[in-house]
């Protein structure tokens, strides 16, 4: 089963990402995946966030680099070294997949890197660059010793390999501690915009049957990420009986999140969603009504497209695995 991978993949990306606390002023971390011969995806792609927004994307399929600053003259010795960079990891890849091979016996499905660079508000910079291989062994590069560490026994013969990419080991730390930061202002400097824009959430709240109550608290159409959302009850914060989703990307590139509370079906109280943003002076406070009507079709569409949208891709995939077996 080849699709299941892509999201075995997708959980190492996010666990790396949060487990390296990367939540600094402003980060530049670039996406890449090398996948030789594989039915589902490019054999190499990558892909540039700024925070949250995306600087740019290539992929080999189309050979071609794209952009919302490709227009910015400013940028073009940017858009050359990426060039480069990708002509110049590709051969790495393929060293790596034929050395696994010969040394170890393995064949090598995907690759994938992780690296960049945060910068905080007095100028401290810290960097990272994380390796995968198959989504199921990580390794990362001690920008010290400029060797790399895992804590998985059997990718210990990947570190060896890897330790052997002498050049590529310090092309990668001349990246992190000179490189990046200079290239995150650059972006900066022309996405500033709409990175600290403020957008402000809407609110709405909706209710299904449970035990008793359940009252789901719609929050959307906010940016940026950061946002807080509580229940009260009576004026005072609830703690307990309470589920939360993650922040999730709209289509619109402002986001939501939900959070639900169970109330008694006999609970005669008072509850009210608050939400703390940086786009509002004060709270915003909304108080359940029993006789509301409940979501209206805005916020709906806003918070199911993306999930409609992955049901969809996957439902694609496996019908068109089905048809090439047919």
């Amino acid at each position: 089963m080849e699709v299941p991978k892509v999201f075995v993949l997708l959980t190492w990306i996010l666990a790396v990402l949060e487990a390296s606390d990367y939540t600094g002023n402003h980060s530049l971390v670039i996406f890449v995946t090398f996948a030789p011969g594989h039915r589902f995806l490019p054999e190499y792609t990558s892909y540039g966030m700024l925070d949250d927004l995306k600087v740019f994307h290539y992929q080999s399929n189309s050979m071609a680099l794209s952009s919302p600053l490709k227009h910015h003259g400013s940028l073009s010795s940017v858009w050359k070294a990426l060039e480069d960079c990708t002509i110049f990891k590709t051969g790495f890849f393929k060293r790596f997949v034929r050395d696994a091979n010969t040394t170890l016996g393995v064949n090598v499905p995907i690759l994938q890197l992780i690296y960049g660079c945060k910068l905080d508000e007095a100028g401290n910079q810290r960097g990272l660059y994380h390796f995968s291989v198959g989504g199921e062994h990580s390794l990362t590069l001690d920008q010290e010793s400029v060797s790399w560490n895992t804590y998985h026994p059997q990718a210990m013969g990947y570190k060896d390999i890897l330790d052997g990419f002498k050049i590529w080991n310090r092309n990668n730390l001349m990246y992190i501690k000179q490189d990046c930061v200079p290239r995150l202002k650059k972006f900066y400097e022309h996405s500033k915009a709409i990175i600290n824009r403020k957008e402000r959430p809407e609110v709405a709240i909706r209710s299904r049957s449970g035990s008793g109550l359940v009252l789901v608290c719609l929050v959307t159409g906010f940016y940026p990420r950061e946002i807080s959302v509580n229940w009260e009850r009576d004026g005072e914060t609830v703690s307990e009986n309470m589920l939360s989703t993650d922040v999730l990307p709209n289509h619109d590139f402002t986001y939501q999140v939900q959070k639900s509370v169970d109330v008694p079906a006999d609970d005669q109280r008072k509850y009210t969603c608050r939400v703390d943003h940086s786009s509002l002076l004060e709270p915003l406070r909304v108080q359940w009504d029993p006789s509301s009507a409940g979501l209206s079709s805005k916020h709906i569409g806003l918070i199911v497209l993306p999930c409609v949208f992955v049901v969809l891709l996957i439902i694609s995939v496996l019908i068109w695995r089905r048809r090439r077996q047919a």
